[in-house]
């Protein structure tokens, strides 16, 4: 006896691969760093820093120890000039526009002030100049 109730179809679901186009690119650098670099990889450290916050949750996260402009990356490995390098990862084509200009800034200066205390800093825009500079960092560039 055939069934009356209607056969519903399912729905599919679009994921999106990342809220936040860098993600891509950091876990691309991670497993890179893994196959080329196991030693130096055991060594990163992702600041887990973006996101769109209430004010509450923005007062909250900078009183547990979040810094407004921090690198996305940080490679704790010395290579004998700098104590570690701290990388700002950016997408593929990205530009810094007049609506981004006061968080880049706030990147920068953090990069600058990172250089002080004898670390290297650096921003990357995609895989490729990403790699280039962790290579330069390492010595293997």
């Amino acid at each position: 006896m055939p069934s009356l109730t209607p056969k519903l179809k399912k729905r599919k679901v679009k994921r999106r691969s990342s809220l936040y186009p860098e993600s891509a690119v950091q876990r691309d650098i991670l497993k890179w760093m893994a196959l080329q670099h196991p030693q130096a990889r055991r060594s990163v450290i992702r600041i887990a820093n973006e996101g769109k916050r209430t004010a509450a949750g923005h007062s909250l996260a900078v009183a547990l120890g979040m810094y407004p402009g921090a690198s996305d990356l940080f490679i704790a490995w010395p290579n004998g000039r700098y104590a570690g390098l701290f990388l700002e990862v950016k997408p593929p084509g990205y530009r810094a526009t007049p609506s981004k200009m006061l968080h880049h800034q706030r990147q920068l200066n953090f990069i600058m002030h990172m250089k002080s205390l004898g670390y290297h800093g650096d921003v990357g825009v995609g895989f490729d100049e990403c790699i280039k500079i962790i290579k330069e960092y390492l010595g293997k560039g």
